[in-house]
């Protein structure tokens, strides 16, 4: 009996023994793996699939755009449309931008492209990586423009905002409370800078999966619907503060930004069919009012010269209502930003301003672009007056274009001595750095009696602080009525109605005098 119960008990302990070995090999096989095995054998699951989004500015539709995964031989393919509607005259302007994303297994960022189009408009925007060590890219600002390349060598892993929900989602780090700081690529500028998401919430969202058109109406009604459970993650990774709900799979759900636009998953009938039959009913006018859906330069108006202080109340009403008022992004140079409240002052030196605040390393100057800086400041040796005579050369010696496809490139601009006015500040940039001045270009909005329109403008960085300068009017300093949105962005629609659309800007000032018109 003694050496039966030793037995049994023996087999016992070699049985639990057994099963803790197994135990201690499988947690360690698990907890020593990198994120990237972990993604790699997860992106089994990840199959071609296809979403479309309303893309709302203040409560109305003003474009769609779509998600699109695909499997390429090594990896995957996510294209990302938006196509925005643009008002032009009496009628809309469709303008588009997709971006597409080539990825590996363990959805690392092998390359990119990125085009605009629409109205005659063409620019591209191309990357790829030379192993994991150096980045290459191609900007070309027409179909058939020279291209410009330049490289640079990335520290650590780098992705874009489009990349991380799915990253999150595939290492398993998609809890509540997770917070996880990403290289993340600006497109815009081209550089890099670590950004932090944040899942703060899980919640169940039921959205349209399928449509049917009903023959009375012409209309297009949800037949069947989806249930998906999804994460909210905040960042500021395009640029201003955003909540984004992503599934379990990393797609998309629904994102907002803190003034800009709402994108909400749906059928495709319903986002693109019926918006097409709403916005024949309902006519431009509210795609008019949405602030940066029209240019300043396509207006005709020239923004008052003042170098005053002007207070801007700026709200917006989204359904994330923790980001109301969230204006404090539009903080820094000579805007200060709080309690939903914006003051713009002409110049504000000092502060918190960091002269290599998006600011890439400025690349070796052409010799010609150098020759010209010269001429055009002479002996002019103080940099207020250096800045002075470029802003008002580039005003005077280049002409601006209000086309959609006005050159918008340095050379472009130089070779027809017309531009638009992101032409007019990267040429007025590229002068001002030839002189070894720091100089950064900028989009944002000027906010008149008449309306909020997207512009394109420049800052340098003088005593102290970053100084606003209009080179398509020769401003220095720029216009109080100028709001920065953005640095290294645009004036366009596209690139600012995501940001800003749904905001609403209330004079805390006495009005200015009447705005006169561009002779």
């Amino acid at each position: 009996m003694r050496v039966g119960a030793f037995n049994r008990r023996t087999a016992g302990r070699l049985v639990l023994l057994g099963w803790a070995v197994t135990l201690a090999w499988l947690a360690r096989r698990e907890l020593g793996k990198t994120e990237a095995q972990t993604i790699r054998e997860a992106t089994i699951r990840l199959s071609p699939d296809a979403h479309f989004y309303a893309v709302l500015a203040k409560g109305h539709q003003v474009g769609y755009a779509s998600v699109t995964v695909d499997t390429v031989p090594g990896g995957f393919s996510v294209a990302e449309v938006m196509a925005l509607d643009v008002a032009d005259q009496d009628s809309i302007r469709r303008v588009t931008r997709r971006t597409e994303l080539f990825l590996s297994r363990s959805l690392r960022l092998r390359g990119f492209t990125r085009t605009l189009t629409g109205g005659g408009l063409y620019e591209e925007l191309s990357g790829r990586f030379d192993g994991d060590s150096v980045l290459h890219f191609l900007q070309r600002d027409a179909r058939d423009g020279e291209p410009t390349e330049w490289s640079v060598r990335p520290e650590g892993d780098v992705v874009l905002p489009q990349v991380l929900p799915y990253r999150l989602a595939f290492s398993k780090r998609l809890e509540i409370g997770r917070s996880v700081e990403a290289n993340v690529l600006d497109l815009n500028t081209g550089l890099i800078a670590p950004i932090e998401f944040r899942a703060t919430a899980e919640s169940t969202f039921v959205v349209a999966d399928s449509a049917v058109e009903q023959r009375l109406t012409g209309k297009w009604m949800p037949v069947t619907y989806d249930t998906v459970k999804a994460w909210r993650i905040e960042h500021d990774a395009a640029g201003t503060p955003m909540v984004s709900w992503v599934d379990s799979h990393g797609g998309l759900v629904r994102s907002e930004a803190a003034l800009g636009v709402r994108i909400e998953r749906s059928a495709f009938e319903l986002v693109s069919f019926n918006y097409r039959v709403a916005t024949v009913a309902r006519g431009t006018a509210h795609h008019r009012g949405v602030p940066g859906m029209q240019t300043l330069a396509a207006s005709g108006i020239v923004p008052p010269a003042d170098t005053g202080s002007l207070s801007w109340a700026v709200s917006s009403a989204p359904i994330e209502r923790f980001l109301m008022p969230r204006v404090a992004w539009l903080d820094g140079g000579r805007q200060r930003g709080r309690d939903g409240e914006l003051e713009v002052g002409s110049h504000r030196p000092g502060g918190a301003d960091q002269k290599s605040d998006y600011l890439g390393p400025p690349p070796e100057a052409a010799p010609a672009v150098l020759a010209l800086a010269r001429q055009i400041v002479g002996k002019a040796t103080a940099e207020p007056a250096r800045i002075r005579a470029l802003a008002r050369w580039v005003a005077s010696s280049i002409a601006l274009d209000t086309a959609v496809a006005a050159a918008s490139d340095v050379e472009r601009t130089l070779e027809t001595r017309s531009g638009s006015p992101e032409g007019h500040a990267r040429l007025f940039v590229e002068l001002a750095r030839a002189l070894d001045l720091s100089a950064r270009p900028v989009g944002g909005v000027a906010v008149l009696p008449s309306g909020v329109y997207g512009h394109a403008w420049a800052e340098v960085w003088l005593d102290g602080g970053w100084q606003a300068v209009d080179p398509s009017y020769g401003q220095v300093p720029a216009s109080s009525r100028l709001i920065r949105v953005t640095v290294g962005g645009t004036g366009r629609a596209i690139d600012l109605v995501p940001l800003i659309g749904s905001a609403t800007f209330a004079s805390v000032d006495p009005p200015l005098p009447t705005v006169g018109a561009r002779q």
